[in-house]
C-alpha cells in the first residue's frame, strides 16, 4: 500500500488548529457580548451596590401631649455608639477575623461590657444590615471623643446622635403611653408594615401602638460612596428625616397624677383592714377609670401595679421583661382598666334592672319583696344581708340596698318565660350589650376584650366547644367524688341554660365577665341621659409646625333604650345608694359635701372563689348635672363600700377641689359584701 503524501498531513493539522482557534474566539466574543450587552445592566447594578451603601436615618417620632399641651412622651437626642454588624461578624454571628475580635474587645472595654455581650447585641437579626446596630445609648461625651479621635482602632464603629423616647413625667400614664421595641419578623411580612425595615422601632401597647402611623415619621436616607474596605469616600445623595405628627390627648394630667396616687395609696392602706375571719385584705391589684360624663373622653386611667416605660429605651433587659410579665408579680404590663376581665357583681344591676323592665316583668315603681333568700329547685340563693327580710322594694330601693333577691326573683321569672317561648329574646344579653357589656367599645387603646354576657346561645356554643374535654375529665375523676358528679353533669347537660345560671347572671356573677372600662362606660350612659359614648383618648393630631391635622369628635355608640321614667327611677336609686343613710355607699362618702356636690353610684362585691372578693364602685357627679364618671376596681379588696368607694370618693374630692391630693386620705367604708 502506498504511504500518505507527506505534503498533505501538515495542511490537515493547520486546518484543524485554525478551526479550534476560531471556535475559541467565537466563544470568547459571545461571552463578552453576553456580559456587556445582555447582562450589562445587572453587573452595573452589582458594581454600584459594592460601591454605594445606603444608610437609613431614623426619623423622630411625634410627641404625646396632655389636654393642655403637657409633654407626656417626647424625643430627645441621645449620644449612641453603634457598629456595623457586617464588618465585624460573619454569617454565623462570630467575629469575622482577628482584627474584628480586637475591635469588639476595645468596644467592650470602652462601654464596660463583656465581649460576649457586644457580640450578642450585634447579632440581633431584627436590625437591618444596612444600618449600624446601636450598642449603647446615653454614653458619656468622652467615649464619643475617644471613638472619633481613634477611628483607626474602631473600624465600622460610629458615634452618632439618635432620637430616643423621653418621659418627662416618669411612669405617669405608662399603660396609656406604651413603649417602643424593634419590629418583629412576622410584622415585616405584614402588608400593613410594607415601608418598615428590620431594626425599625414600633409602638407596643398604649397610644404608641394605636397611633403608630400618626406618630411615626419618614426616615431619612444617605447614599454613601465607599471603597472595598467600607471606608466612606463621598456622600452621593441625602434625604433629611421628617418628624412624625404629635398627638394631643384628652388626659387631665393633674387628675391623672392624683388618680394614680390615690389608687396606689388606697390599695396599700386597705391592706390594714382586718376581715371578720381575722385575716387582712390582700388588695393585690386594681384600676381606676375617669371619664367625661358627656363625651366619653378619658380624663384619667390608672392600673396597679404599673411599670416604667423608661426601662424600654434602647432595648429592655430580659430580667425586666420577665418581671413585668410575671403572673406572680400580677403582670404590671397589663392595663387592667382596659384588658382586665372580672365578674362585675352588683354594679351590673343597672343593666339587669333595665332588662327586667324591658321584658315587661315589672315597672319602674313595681315592687318585689326583698327576702332574706330565694329558693328554687332545692337550691337557696341568699341576699347579702343574711337573714333579714327588708320588705317590698321598687327598682330605686333595690339599687340603694343592692337587694339580691329582688333580681333573683325577676331573673327566674324571665328564665321561665324564655324557656316557654319558641324563640327566646335573650333580653338580658341584648340590654347589657346596649349598656356596653359583652362587646368592644372601640377605645383607641390596644388589647380591649369584649367580655361576656352569657345566655342560652353562649351556653350551647361553649358546651359544644368543651364537651370532649369535660367528658374526658369526668372519666378520669375519682368514682363517687363530687368532682366526678359535677363533670358528668356538665358532660351530659352542660349545654342547657338553667335557672341557676340566669339567677347568678342577674347580679353580675356566674359566667358574666366585664372590664372596668365597660363598667365606667355603662355609668357614663346613665349620666348622659341614656346615650353611650365611645371612650377615647385622642383629641387631635398636630403637624410638627403645630397646625391641626385632624380633630377627633365624640362618637355615640347608641342609646341604652330606657324610657324617661325608668331612667329617672334608676338614677334616683343610684343617688340614694350614696346619699341615703341606708345606701350601701353612704359610709364611704361620710363627710363629703353631698349637699353641694351630689353623687350617684353603686357599690359591688364580686366573688371569685377561692380568692377574696373583688371590690367595685362606679358612679358620677354631680348627680344633677354630671361632669365625671369614676369606676374603681380592687382585686381581693373585699366589699365595694370598704375599698373601691373610698378611693372613688378621694378622686372626686380632688377633681372638684374639695381637697388636694396631698390632703386626701383613705378611710375605709363599712364592710358590706353586696
Amino acid at each position: 500500500m502506498a504511504a500518505p503524501s507527506s505534503d498533505t498531513s501538515p495542511v490537515l493539522r493547520l486546518t484543524f488548529l485554525a478551526v479550534v482557534v476560531i471556535g475559541i474566539f467565537i466563544a470568547l466574543f459571545a461571552r463578552l457580548w453576553f456580559l456587556q450587552v445582555l447582562a450589562g445592566d445587572r453587573f452595573v447594578e452589582l458594581a454600584d451596590s459594592n460601591r454605594l451603601r445606603t444608610v437609613v436615618t431614623e426619623a423622630p417620632r411625634g410627641s404625646i401631649l396632655g389636654s393642655q399641651g403637657e409633654e407626656l412622651v417626647v424625643n430627645r437626642p441621645a449620644l449612641a455608639i453603634s457598629a456595623d454588624r457586617q464588618l465585624l461578624l460573619d454569617n454565623d454571628g462570630l467575629p469575622r477575623d482577628e482584627e474584628a475580635e480586637l475591635v469588639i474587645a476595645r468596644l467592650g472595654s470602652l462601654l464596660e461590657l463583656d465581649s460576649d455581650e457586644v457580640i450578642e447585641r450585634l447579632r440581633s437579626q431584627r436590625r437591618s444590615p444596612l444600618s449600624p446596630v446601636p450598642l449603647e445609648f446615653d454614653v458619656a461625651p468622652e467615649i464619643v471623643f475617644s471613638v472619633r479621635e481613634h477611628q483607626e482602632l474602631f473600624p465600622g464603629v460610629v458615634a452618632e446622635t439618635l432620637p430616643v423616647r423621653e418621659y418627662p413625667f416618669g411612669e405617669l400614664a405608662a399603660h396609656m403611653m406604651g413603649y417602643l421595641t424593634e419590629i418583629g419578623e412576622a410584622e415585616l411580612l405584614d402588608p400593613a408594615f410594607t415601608d418598615y425595615r428590620g431594626g425599625d422601632l414600633i409602638g407596643r401597647g398604649g397610644l404608641e401602638q394605636s397611633y403608630e402611623q400618626v406618630l411615626r415619621g419618614v426616615a431619612g436616607q444617605r447614599r454613601l460612596v465607599v471603597n472595598a474596605r467600607g471606608d466612606v469616600l463621598d456622600v452621593q445623595s441625602e434625604r433629611e428625616p421628617i418628624q412624625g405628627n404629635d398627638l394631643v390627648t384628652t388626659l387631665d394630667v393633674e387628675l391623672q397624677e392624683a388618680t394614680e396616687r390615690l389608687l396606689v395609696e388606697g390599695i396599700e392602706a386597705s391592706r390594714s383592714i382586718q376581715r371578720d375571719d381575722g385575716e387582712f385584705l390582700p388588695s393585690v391589684a386594681g384600676s381606676a377609670v375617669v371619664l367625661d360624663a358627656r363625651t366619653g373622653a378619658v380624663l384619667a386611667m390608672a392600673s396597679y401595679p404599673s411599670y416604667d416605660p423608661r426601662r424600654f429605651v434602647g432595648g429592655v433587659s430580659s430580667e425586666y421583661w420577665d418581671f413585668v410579665n410575671d403572673r406572680e408579680n400580677f403582670q404590671p404590663l397589663v392595663n387592667r382598666a382596659v384588658s382586665g376581665l372580672y365578674p362585675p357583681g352588683s354594679v351590673f344591676k343597672t343593666a339587669t334592672g333595665a332588662a327586667w323592665i324591658e321584658a315587661g316583668l315589672i315597672g319602674p315603681r313595681g315592687t318585689r319583696n326583698c327576702d332574706a333568700a330565694f329558693e328554687v329547685g332545692g337550691n337557696t340563693y341568699r341576699n347579702w344581708n343574711r337573714g333579714v327580710n327588708e320588705g317590698p322594694m321598687d327598682l330605686s330601693d333595690a339599687l340603694m340596698r343592692s337587694c339580691d333577691t329582688y333580681f333573683y326573683d325577676l331573673a327566674y321569672n324571665n328564665w321561665l318565660a324564655e324557656n316557654n317561648a319558641s324563640d327566646a329574646d335573650e333580653v338580658l344579653v341584648r340590654v347589657a350589650q346596649a349598656f356596653g357589656f359583652g362587646r368592644t367599645l372601640g377605645i383607641d387603646l390596644p388589647a380591649e376584650p369584649a367580655g361576656r354576657i352569657p345566655g342560652r346561645q353562649w351556653r350551647e356554643d361553649y358546651h359544644l366547644a368543651t364537651r370532649d374535654r369535660t367528658c374526658a375529665q369526668a372519666e378520669q375523676a375519682d368514682p363517687g367524688s363530687y368532682e366526678r358528679e359535677l363533670l358528668t353533669d356538665l358532660c351530659q347537660f352542660g349545654g342547657v341554660w338553667r335557672g341557676g345560671d340566669a339567677i347568678n347572671a342577674s347580679i353580675g356573677q356566674g359566667d358574666v365577665i366585664t372590664t372596668p372600662l365597660q363598667v365606667a362606660a355603662s355609668y357614663q350612659a346613665l349620666a348622659n341621659d341614656g346615650v353611650l359614648m365611645r371612650p377615647h383618648l385622642g383629641a387631635r393630631v398636630l403637624a410638627p409646625d403645630g397646625t391641626v391635622v385632624e380633630e377627633f369628635e365624640p362618637e355615640s355608640l347608641g342609646d341604652v333604650g330606657m324610657d324617661a321614667q325608668t331612667l329617672a327611677v334608676m338614677r334616683e336609686g343610684l343617688e340614694r345608694t350614696v346619699m341615703d343613710p341606708r345606701g350601701t355607699g353612704f359610709s364611704a362618702f361620710s363627710g363629703f359635701p353631698l349637699a353641694d356636690i351630689p353623687v350617684a353610684g353603686k357599690t359591688g362585691t364580686a366573688e371569685v372563689r377561692p380568692r377574696i372578693p373583688f371590690a367595685w364602685f362606679a358612679g358620677y357627679a354631680p348627680a344633677n348635672d354630671p361632669e365625671i364618671v369614676v369606676a374603681v376596681n380592687v382585686e381581693e379588696g373585699g366589699g365595694g363600700s370598704q375599698t373601691a368607694a373610698p378611693i372613688a370618693r378621694n378622686i372626686m374630692e380632688v377633681f372638684f377641689g374639695v381637697s388636694s391630693v396631698e390632703e386626701a386620705e383613705f378611710e375605709a367604708g363599712e364592710e358590706i359584701l353586696d
